[in-house]
């Protein structure tokens, strides 16, 4: 399984409009972060988890050349903002795209993007998705990709419940504030762990850094990273104070699981 980290960032990306800190004016590309989102790619299916408003210059970036299925862990505009972008795949690659998140979560889509779920005007192209629910706890797998079993795993971004995903001994949890019980089970033996720590002060809807180096003790994989970072935490800096085995995520970053 491989991994392309398309984005990092945070709901605002690094730099950060109109801030002048070291972080947002740093040379080093590494804390240069769109909105955050992953690729996982497997036995030559392509599934993207979230699809904020960077999509299109992250996939120009990676040279995507189709999107087989799209796993939402929630509909915050920095990770659906981008999902109009999806019809050149429809158009050119001739096929919907499966949708894949809470029911809740896709009646939103329904209400935000309402002009895809119409007859368009002569002219006109819409998105060409197929909404398909999921539950937490329940795996599934895809229907191109019928080996890989994916379980999707309830957390909560404050009081919210999303989701996270579980690729075999690979997960994504990202917007994390608190993770239940029974998902913290349903995690247990992951090996390579995305999880999101956001800054160092403590926040309302998002782990800090102490946080979730917490949740890496408790799950003990063999190597985490920390996504959806804001302009707080300088790559190389936080990296040099991390415990071993964990590291601040970076765009075009590939991992192989």
């Amino acid at each position: 399984m491989r991994i392309t980290v398309l984005g990092s960032g945070t709901s605002m990306g690094v730099p950060t409009l109109g801030c002048d800190c070291d972080v947002c004016q740093s040379s080093d590309p590494r804390n240069k972060r769109l909105r955050a989102s992953i690729l996982v790619e497997h036995d030559g299916c392509r599934i993207l988890v979230d699809c904020g408003p960077d999509f299109r210059t992250q996939a120009l970036r990676v040279g995507l050349p189709d999107v087989d299925a799209v796993l939402l862990t929630h509909t915050h505009t920095d990770h659906v903002a981008g999902l109009d972008d999806l019809r050149p795949y429809n158009f050119l690659r001739g096929h919907s795209i499966p949708i894949h998140g809470l029911a809740g979560h896709l009646s939103d889509l329904r209400r935000r993007f309402a002009y895809a779920f119409a007859p368009p005007q002569p002219g006109g192209g819409i998105p060409d998705w197929e909404l398909q629910p999921l539950s937490p706890l329940e795996p599934f797998a895809l229907q191109n990709l019928p080996g890989l079993s994916i379980l999707p795993v309830t957390v909560y971004h404050g009081q919210q419940e999303i989701l996270g995903f579980r690729f075999g001994t690979f997960a994504y949890l990202t917007d994390v504030s608190r993770i239940p019980e029974e998902s913290l089970s349903a995690l247990d033996g992951v090996e390579w762990l995305i999880t999101s720590a956001l800054r160092h002060r403590p926040h309302p809807t998002h782990m800090s850094v102490s946080e979730a180096v917490e949740l890496v003790h408790r799950l003990r994989p063999r190597q985490a990273w920390f996504t959806h970072i804001c302009h707080d935490l300088d790559h190389e800096e936080t990296n040099r104070n991390l415990p071993d085995g964990m590291a601040l995520l970076y765009d075009g970053q590939v991992i192989e699981a």
